[in-house]
């Protein structure tokens, strides 16, 4: 699915934008802000927002194509009842298509204020399992915004939102008074809605600065501290993206200050590899690594069987184990790519075989999310509660043992990061089906007994990430959903 990357910036009334501002000089202050997407809102609940219908957004859309610069929208769904929810999907799924958005930002809240999302888990559901598939197909994205303050939002259901989408967009609101104490309260705290477990993978959120009219402009010197404080934090966590929420008639000194700190674009930054990047690609052997250090030496390639593919059932699941497989395929080529590529074939969907994760000398290749079930170990226990990582064994892999290594520490990562015991909830395939799988493994001398002697050393070098994070209980988190295949 499409990712939200780069900098991004809010606009509620297109109208107002571009009364200041024509399309073609709006798309170059973007592009000079260093912006990769501007999100537009579509609609609140089932109403179309006049933006859609607005005679000059077909200009925009192609001065943006002009400056590479992305069209997103953003959904404010009430989901009053399950009727409702899907009704909401519908027409946003439609809103997308007609105005050829890149993708969908969900802006769910549950603040005293109006307009609110009013429903349950169900609702939330019956609205995020049409839309993301939908997007999904289509090839947009979705991603996640919400309040900044989680004490405001008691009863509001994270979990599918969290479930179902991927990129999460916290808010950042300056005020007049200190930006700097407010920012940092936000980008430490709002993870109130992201796992700890899974907040350095899965749930990888974008960051988001609020300005609003209550910031005492022109205090650029504040606010140029404050932003490129929140840059540091943003590009220092890995982050990926980062947005930007300002008035639509926002004063000249707010784009200088978008442009004063575009230097510090996280794509540009990330590409020179500092050094602080370069040390942790290739550790010492035992050294001490946080999660986001171990995931950049994984080199994990994102491959998803699309949605709706026959051995992609969706069923959530909550996983406990993790099961360890060889492909028995060694003819030349057959690398994790390979294998990530017949995935999504028809033969597998003809023989309704599907994994998680491929893993070879250089690559891991993920081909199903780790809350999805997947058809790999022969019986249901297996599938419905276990994460399968095969391990490729091509007669032409350059580096047989870093593809062994690589698998361990695959393995010790997920396990840390989703609460598994090691070396306990780790399984061959045998231990479900009794076939003789990791074949290569169970050849080798002490080979099952020294796979997991590497993982265990690797999950004891494993450290959480420095961010003080609120996680949400476990007992409530990756919900199943009944109606799913099983």
């Amino acid at each position: 699915m499409k990712r939200t990357t780069g900098r991004n910036v809010f606009v509620t009334d297109l109208a107002k934008v571009l009364k200041k501002v024509d399309s073609a000089a709006f798309a170059d202050r973007l592009s000079k802000a260093g912006m990769n997407g501007v999100w537009i809102r579509v609609g609140r609940g089932p109403n179309r927002d006049a933006n859609m219908t607005d005679p000059k957004l077909s200009t925009l859309r192609s001065e943006l194509q002009k400056v590479g610069v992305e069209l997103w929208g953003w959904h404010v769904p009430f989901c009053a009842d399950q009727n409702a929810a899907s009704d909401e999907a519908t027409k946003v799924l439609k809103w997308a298509d007609d105005a050829s958005l890149t993708g969908i930002v969900v802006d769910a809240e549950r603040t005293p204020e109006s307009p609110r999302f009013r429903g349950g888990n169900k609702e939330a559901i019956t609205y995020l399992k049409p839309l993301t598939k939908g997007l999904e197909t289509n090839g947009r994205g979705i991603a996640f915004s919400s309040h900044d303050q989680p004490a405001l939002h008691a009863d509001m259901p994270f979990e599918p939102f969290l479930d179902y989408i991927e990129d999460v967009c916290p808010q950042v609101y300056y005020t007049s008074a200190n930006p700097q104490v407010r920012l940092r309260k936000s980008v430490n705290g709002y993870k109130a809605l992201i796992p700890a477990g899974d907040f350095v993978s899965r749930y990888k959120p974008t960051g988001n600065i609020t300005m609003t009219e209550d910031v005492a402009m022109p205090d650029v010197a504040t606010c140029l501290a404050a932003t490129s404080k929140f840059l540091d934090l943003v590009r220092g966590g890995g982050f990926k993206s980062c947005s930007f929420w300002c008035a639509d008639n926002a004063p000249d000194e707010i784009w200088k200050l978008f442009g004063d700190t575009a230097g510090a674009d996280l794509q540009t930054d990330l590409a020179v590899e500092p050094a602080s990047i370069r040390s942790i690609l290739s550790p010492t052997q035992g050294k001490a690594m946080n999660l986001d250090a171990a995931q950049l030496q994984l080199n994990i390639v994102q491959d998803y069987v699309p949605a709706g593919n026959s051995n992609r059932p969706g069923t959530r699941m909550s996983p406990t184990s993790i099961t360890i497989h060889n492909t028995d395929n060694s003819s030349r080529g057959a690398n994790a790519a390979a294998h990530a590529r017949y995935m999504k074939g028809p033969d597998a969907q003809k023989r309704q075989v599907s994994w998680h994760f491929t893993v070879d000398d250089k690559f891991v290749y993920q081909s199903i999310p780790t809350n999805e079930m997947a058809w790999h170990t022969a019986t249901r226990q297996g599938n419905e509660t276990s994460i399968g990582i095969e391990i490729c064994m091509n007669s032409d892999m350059a580096d047989v043992d870093a593809c062994y290594d690589r698998a361990a520490l695959l393995t010790a990562w997920l396990a840390y990061r989703l609460g598994m015991h090691i070396p306990s909830n780790i399984y061959q395939h045998h231990d479900w089906s009794g076939k003789n799988c990791p074949r290569v493994l169970r050849a080798k001398k002490n080979g099952w007994a020294d796979f997991l002697a590497n993982v265990q050393n690797h999950f004891k070098n494993l450290e959480p990430v420095d961010a003080p994070l609120i996680a949400l209980p476990k007992g409530n988190h990756h919900r199943s959903d009944p109606s799913a295949r099983a």
